[in-house]
């Protein structure tokens, strides 16, 4: 049994093209329509086209056919496929409604029944544990290695989802934040400047101090005046190009165009944070995690609760970096939201099931 693939300008040439080259009997397993090209994958026999292609691999053939027997017979297979092996003389074009999901979902079944068999082959019939898993985990931008400790830690996601918030530790994170001054850094043009309004707001109320920011000279065309904008809107005190007394949050600026800014003179006794979106490229994320340091905490702007990077907060993890804030909104009169586990948890677990491809608990 062999899965062909035949291509035509119509739905019925590629019929007539695939009974003259595999017979009437052939069976039909899906269609579909790219432009003006229709192509139908068909489920053969081979034995005659295995007999006329043959040259010296007969016995390697009948060994592999014979593993391959061996494994269906031990695997159990779901009626739908039942289906498939029942004689049939209908033509390609008689049985439509195989073109459609069920043709789909028969190609996908003898699909994973023949990677599942190729990797027992290949490795001596032990499948190594979480090998699906890790796929995923790579696909979402996780490091081999670190896909590596995710899996020791459990092939599931709620388990994955607890070491990696494990590894960000965000409520320690989260509860440093605003123990001390806040010195924010990172690229420019990802709402660094918000970012330094809302956490002014949220370190104020809790702790029950005025709100004061300061920012370092931006030389960007109308960045002092959208900083005073900003500050005023959330009515916070503001400070342009020196660093007042009372400080909560200093704006240290920051471009990637003229490199990675060093600390600024005289703020060594205030805690570095790295503000970065949620949506950044990993190389650039990783520059900025390797190159700037030590950092307190790493905060988060554009954060969705939909849109969880699992790949860059592995990228944290794996470089013990610790995740204290999330920024949702741009408004700068809503305070930051602390990256405690109750605020994290549900959403990255949410976002493991759909990674792994597993359904979520109550959902259909």
């Amino acid at each position: 049994m062999r899965i062909e693939r035949v291509v035509a300008g119509t739905f019925s040439e590629a019929s007539e093209r695939s009974r003259k080259l595999y017979g009437p009997d052939v069976l039909l397993l899906s269609s579909s329509q790219v432009g003006d090209m229709h192509e139908l994958l068909l489920c053969t026999d081979t034995t005659g086209i295995d007999d006329e292609d043959a040259s010296g691999d007969t016995a390697a053939d009948t060994g592999f056919v014979a593993a391959l027997h061996e494994q269906m017979q031990q695997r159990p297979v779901s009626a739908r496929a039942d289906r498939q092996r029942e004689p049939t003389s209908s033509r390609p074009e008689a049985k439509p409604a195989e073109s459609g999901a069920d043709g789909a979902s028969l190609v996908g079944l003898i699909r994973k029944e023949f990677l599942a068999l190729e990797r027992l082959l290949a490795t001596g019939g032990v499948i190594p544990r979480g090998a699906d898993q890790r796929m995923a985990l790579l696909e979402q931008g996780v490091s081999a290695a670190y896909s590596g400790r995710l899996i020791d830690a459990g092939v599931d996601a709620s388990s994955m989802a607890a070491r990696l918030l494990a590894d960000l530790l965000p409520d320690a994170a989260g509860e440093r934040l605003g123990a001390r001054p806040a010195v924010l850094v990172g690229p420019a043009a990802v709402g660094k400047t918000t970012v330094a309004m809302q956490t002014v707001l949220l370190i104020a109320s809790t702790g029950g101090m005025p709100p004061v920011v300061s920012a370092a000279r931006d030389p960007r065309i109308g960045a002092r005046d959208r900083f005073f904008a900003m500050a005023d809107a959330a009515k916070i005190e503001s400070n342009w190009g020196v660093v007042a007394p009372g400080s909560l949050v200093i704006d240290a600026g920051g471009d990637l165009r003229d490199g990675i800014p060093p600390m600024p003179a005289g703020l060594s006794e205030h805690d570095l944070y790295l503000c970065i979106p949620a949506y950044s490229n990993r190389n650039a994320a990783l520059r900025w995690f390797d190159d700037i340091g030590p950092i307190a905490g790493v905060i988060l702007t554009h954060w969705s609760s939909t849109e969880v990077p699992i790949g860059l907060l592995a990228a944290m993890a794996e470089r013990g970096l610790s995740l204290a804030g999330l920024s949702d909104s741009d408004d700068v009169t809503r305070p930051l939201t602390r990256a405690v586990m109750s605020a994290v948890h549900q959403p990255l677990r949410n976002a493991f099931e759909l990674a792994l491809n597993m359904p979520t608990s109550g959902v259909e």
